[in-house]
């Protein structure tokens, strides 16, 4: 019990340190999680020894994945190739399909991406398409920020399901398929629905137009064609697929096991990817090799805070299976009758909206569905650790980075913010853990 009330109060701690004393997450994780391990026992050194391994482990595969995903952004959109896509995509639509277009261009785009990445990446072009078909810049923005939230809630490598699907111990090539799958009702909730409903409201608000900004176009003379730009963002996500093919139809042991379980390994798919984007985007775009090499640099300089609040929360998750609270959850919530897949949503949720970080809520909810699910099969691990990544969507607050990304490019109010970039999110959340259901459902009755 006492692990449970105390683990309640450092998750209320570090909610205060977060929103009360703007201290860093990762700095707020830190004190929390060291405390915490200190008031059950552990004492000063096991603590830090306890927080410590948690952070290791947790950056172990995570950390090189999202370090190689920074990289093939980067060069994307250095390249061109990112302005090519959207180009193709976007060029070739009609009005009223624009919205549609601008969605699938940012899911695509945030694949390898980070989402802040994307965003900044998004931004110049949803003013421009915006200003060319004479709406609001929301008509444009709320489309491509569902496209975003699909790829990144969804789809590997996608922090959210690597994160997860790490922490369940799931292949993370299954997890892109049944993400994939999920991900076409999370993304139509967003682009079609959601502006269905609501569209009549947010397209009266005041927004910005860009010109304050000062987006200049670029120009790429040697920028990459639409097929070495798609292959650039879609190569990691093909290979880890044909992995989990590739496990499925060779006998353990096999030569072709063996190069399916190379292929397939997040690390060297996107260590493949990467070698591809700084050969073709970034060699092949007329990019000389000190160029390349700064343009790698450059990218990979905004993954750091990432990664040190994703490494925090490994700790704290290692600091709740230490004293027990983990276990302790998954044997008190075993006896809920409610499906894991719901179970694994609603713990994700209550951490997104308590802490407001996706990354953390992820992190912390993770470790705490892993021992659910230790003994399931790998579809419904990868259903809980899908679960997990689509309840810590819902409703970004004021406590993240991503709110006021959003409040700040469009000048919105708070309260307008909350109505179009949190009311989206949610929706796409709860669509998601409904499609999931379905799913496990489906599951059940083969």
């Amino acid at each position: 019990m006492f692990a449970a009330i105390s683990g309640f109060l450092a998750v209320v701690v570090l909610i205060l340190l977060i929103v009360k004393c703007k201290l860093h997450p990762f700095i707020a994780l830190l004190i929390s999680g060291v405390a915490l391990g200190i008031v059950n026992g552990l004492g000063s050194v096991g603590s830090v020894d306890a927080f410590s391994k948690g952070f290791g482990d947790q950056l172990s595969t995570t950390g090189i994945v999202i370090g190689l995903g920074a990289v093939i952004g980067g060069l994307l959109v250095s390249s061109g190739g990112a302005e090519t896509i959207a180009n193709v995509i976007i060029g070739r639509s009609r009005a009223a399909l624009v919205p549609l277009a601008i969605g699938l261009v940012a899911l695509v785009i945030e694949l390898p991406n980070l989402f802040e990445v994307t965003f900044v990446l998004m931004i110049p072009i949803v003013f421009s398409v915006a200003r060319r078909l004479g709406k609001s810049a929301l008509y444009v923005a709320i489309p491509m920020a569902a496209g975003m939230m699909a790829a990144h809630g969804l789809i590997p490598p996608g922090p959210a399901t690597v994160i997860a699907g790490s922490a369940v111990g799931v292949d993370l090539g299954l997890v892109t398929l049944l993400g994939l799958l999920v991900a076409v009702p999370v993304f139509a909730s967003g682009v079609w629905l959601f502006p269905k409903l609501f569209q009549r409201q947010y397209l009266t608000y005041e927004v910005s137009d860009g010109s304050e900004f000062g987006f200049a176009e670029t120009h790429h003379d040697r920028a990459p064609g639409i097929v070495a730009a798609l292959a650039a963002v879609l190569l990691a996500p093909l290979l880890m697929v044909l992995g989990t093919i590739g496990n499925a139809i060779f006998a353990e042991g096999s030569p072709g096991a063996a190069v399916a379980g190379f292929i397939g390994s997040p690390i060297i798919a996107l260590l493949l990817a990467a070698l591809y984007s700084l050969t073709v985007l970034g060699l092949g775009a007329g990019m000389n090799a000190s160029k390349v090499l700064s343009e790698s640099k450059a990218s990979l300089k905004p993954v750091v805070n990432v990664l040190l609040i994703i490494g925090a929360g490994g700790g704290l998750k290692e600091m709740l299976s230490a004293i027990g609270l983990s276990d302790t959850i998954a044997d008190y919530t075993a006896q809920w009758a409610i499906p894991v897949v719901l179970l694994a949503w609603i713990i994700a949720a209550l951490f997104r909206i308590a802490l407001g970080s996706g990354t953390v809520a992820v992190t912390a909810a993770a470790g705490i569905v892993a021992p659910m699910v230790a003994q399931a099969d790998d579809v419904h691990k990868a259903l809980a650790a899908l679960s997990v990544a689509t309840g810590a969507m819902i409703f970004s607050h004021v406590s993240d980075g991503a709110f006021w990304l959003f409040q700040e490019y469009f000048k919105l109010t708070v309260p307008q913010t909350l109505k179009t970039w949190s009311l989206l999110v949610t929706v796409q959340s709860v669509v998601g853990l409904a499609g999931l259901l379905v799913v496990d459902g489906v599951v059940a009755l083969l």
